[in-house]
């Protein structure tokens, strides 16, 4: 299973994706490709910001049709979860490169389920490259 970062997911809602992402994507079999709570409360967050007009409304549109297309298979953040994530603030912050609550938190559903996760961010989780298989789709 693969994990979509917020930032993969967000370009899915673009009218125009990166071809490069268009195209990593259609070589993965549906149901292997989710995202996780982490990136719902973001988009969400994200669109609520947007002043109410067509462009907030198609956004919108397009967010409702990817969370309906992912339905029970988004990833939330559990027990399991939090200990890995709990892990790797530790490793993170030992080895000089602390992450960000979210970012952090995504690890850690990919460490507790053994997901590979899909991020234009690699840097970002450089602390968990030799934990988790990434790779960046952009």
């Amino acid at each position: 299973m693969i994990l979509a970062d917020t930032n993969v997911v967000s370009e899915f809602m673009r009218d125009t994706p990166a071809p490069a992402v268009f195209s990593w994507a259609s070589t993965i079999a549906p149901g292997d490709l989710t995202m996780s709570v982490i990136t719902v409360q973001e988009i969400e967050y994200g669109l609520r910001r947007l002043a109410h007009g067509r462009h907030r409304f198609a956004l919108e549109e397009r967010w409702n049709q990817l969370v309906d297309s992912y339905g029970d298979m988004i990833a939330t953040y559990d027990i399991e979860a939090a200990r890995a994530a709990a892990e790797i603030l530790v490793h993170a912050e030992r080895a000089g490169h602390p992450m960000g609550l979210a970012d952090v938190q995504i690890a850690g559903i990919c460490v507790a389920r053994g997901y590979e996760l899909a991020t234009r961010n690699v840097r970002d989780f450089e602390t968990v490259a030799n934990t988790i298989t990434i790779t960046n789709p952009f």
